[in-house]
């Protein structure tokens, strides 16, 4: 049996939810956990057989960690790119799975590479040959926990709560609030949005400029502590993301049986139906570890599919079937054999 061990994290982040999960899954023979950021909740608790690191991993730690191992697995970032040479040098494999606007690589060709580099969605995928001298690549989605999110029943009335994702407030606004808000003022359907956010008081500055009509309530959502509960209670999420791959609310809502409505730009139309996305145009761009298109998406038209979610009951149902359809192509319990499939194909090549 492949020996893995798996670097993770332990706040309510992205990252911390992603590694939560692969812990529960892969099972690892080891786990290191790191806490760059002491000004975050940390939850311990949820890796009780962990090593756990104050600040950044020192190459003590990492050859303490190795050792015994057959596989290490590293979610975005190594936190050391040593642990590339002190993996390599006791015979142990290493796979990244990397988000492309934060792949190092891009920018440093002379940085310790990892044997496999794990793309978990297909933004970018080509692009990330440009690192040069490239080791392995490989599709290799971030899986739902479906056994978090309890089975939805058929719903008898179309959508009246809609739900948006913030998380941390991100650089130019990724996950498209201020979208959201100006479409908001063309919807003309009773409806109530709930929009979470790591930073409520983020959401309510948006809201002062912001004209609401009416017939929309819009309740501010604070954090919850299982990512799961963040959606019980709703229909519906709108993310009009303006950029970036991997969006692990999205696929949050699809376990919990909810249609996803999100721009027709790439990654989207690989976790969404093709009748929940609406237009969107570029309008930009940044430098992130290479230059980043960013995207708006159209006010009036993502008004109009949040109003057909919400009066037209069977296009609901339809959807809510196609949501499950999709979770369940992207369970852990479907997609886990990937993972091990990969490491047991390291290992073999040792």
């Amino acid at each position: 049996m492949t020996r893995v061990g798996l670097i993770a994290r332990a706040e309510n982040t992205g990252l911390g939810i992603q590694t939560w999960e692969a812990y529960r899954h892969l099972q690892p023979a080891k786990t290191m956990v790191v806490q760059p950021d002491r000004g975050r909740r940390f939850f311990p608790e949820r890796f009780p057989d962990a090593k756990f690191i104050q600040g950044f991993p020192q190459r003590r730690h990492l050859e303490e960690f190795v050792d015994g191992l057959d596989v290490v697995f590293t979610a975005e970032t190594p936190y050391n790119y040593d642990l590339f040479t002190v993996a390599r040098a006791a015979g142990v494999a290493t796979v990244l799975q990397y988000n492309f606007e934060f792949l190092d690589y891009l920018q440093r060709r002379d940085l310790p590479r990892p044997d496999v580099l794990a793309a978990p969605s297909i933004w970018h995928y080509s692009d990330a040959d440009a690192v040069g001298l490239i080791p392995r690549k490989v599709f290799l989605p971030v899986p739902i926990a479906l056994d978090r999110f309890p089975p939805r029943k058929t719903s008898t009335a179309a959508a009246a709560r809609f739900l948006h994702i913030v998380g941390r407030p991100a650089i130019h606004d990724r996950n498209g609030t201020g979208d959201l808000l100006a479409a908001l003022a063309h919807v003309r359907s009773h409806i109530t949005v709930t929009i979470r956010s790591q930073d409520p008081e983020y959401v309510s500055e948006l809201l002062r400029t912001r004209r609401v009509p009416p017939n929309v309530r819009v309740e501010v959502g604070r954090e919850v502590e299982n990512y799961w509960d963040a959606y019980r209670g709703h229909d519906v999420l709108v993310m009009p993301r303006r950029f970036g791959g991997l969006c692990l609310p999205a696929q949050e809502s699809l376990g919990a049986g909810m249609p996803v409505i999100m721009p027709d730009i790439s990654p989207n139309e690989t976790m969404c139906a093709q009748e929940w996305l609406v237009p969107a145009r570029r309008t930009g761009e940044f430098r992130a570890r290479s230059m980043i298109d960013l995207y708006t998406v159209d006010h009036r038209a993502l008004a109009a599919k949040i109003d057909q979610f919400a009066t037209d009951l069977a296009f609901f149902r339809t959807s809510q079937d196609a949501a499950r359809a999709l979770a369940d192509d992207l369970s852990w319990q479907r997609r886990r054999p990937d993972y091990v499939e990969l490491f047991e194909r390291l290992l073999a090549h040792a």
